[in-house]
């Protein structure tokens, strides 16, 4: 490999590095608040989602908030799987889609560890499956949006 294309890969790492760390300091951020501070925050957001399609009910469904608060783990879960399997690619030494999911799960687990620390929270393994699944769909993304580059460069290199 020349120093160039290490150059390269050593800034496609750190890039994807930084990120991945971003979204699980933001997950561990949103870990951290007290149930009925989570709680707050969340109706407040369905309440925003739901005046944007024209319903502004006075008691919101508990059922749809925790379908919100559901959807939101396994989306944020999916992000870090996305920067996990870029940060994992951007290196030769491990298989990156076993051990883009397989990161991503254990920082589940430890982050259900923690809420067990967090007022009025605490683990679930429901949420642990749930996010391990929004990740595993973000690494397939990335695994798909890495393959359609990887056709594009090749379609696009000159024939000799």
């Amino acid at each position: 490999m020349s120093s160039t294309a290490r150059t390269h890969s050593r800034y496609w790492l750190t890039l994807w590095i930084a990120v991945s760390l971003a979204v699980a300091v933001l997950i561990f951020c949103f870990s951290s608040q007290p149930a009925s501070e989570s709680g707050t925050i969340s109706r407040g957001m369905l309440r925003w989602l739901l005046s944007l399609v024209g319903y502004t009910p006075e008691q919101l469904p508990e059922t749809l908030h925790h379908y919100l608060r559901k959807a939101a783990h396994f989306t944020i879960y999916a992000l870090l799987g996305f920067c996990l399997r870029g940060a994992f690619d951007a290196q030769t030494r491990v298989p990156p889609l076993p051990c883009s999911i397989g990161a991503a799960a254990l920082y589940a687990m430890s982050d259900e560890f923690h809420q067990s620390f967090v007022p009025g929270r605490g683990p679930q393994l429901s949420d642990v499956l749930l996010d391990t699944a929004g990740a595993a769909l973000g690494v397939l993304m990335m695994t798909l949006l890495l393959h359609l580059l990887s056709l594009w460069r090749r379609r696009s290199k000159p024939l000799p």
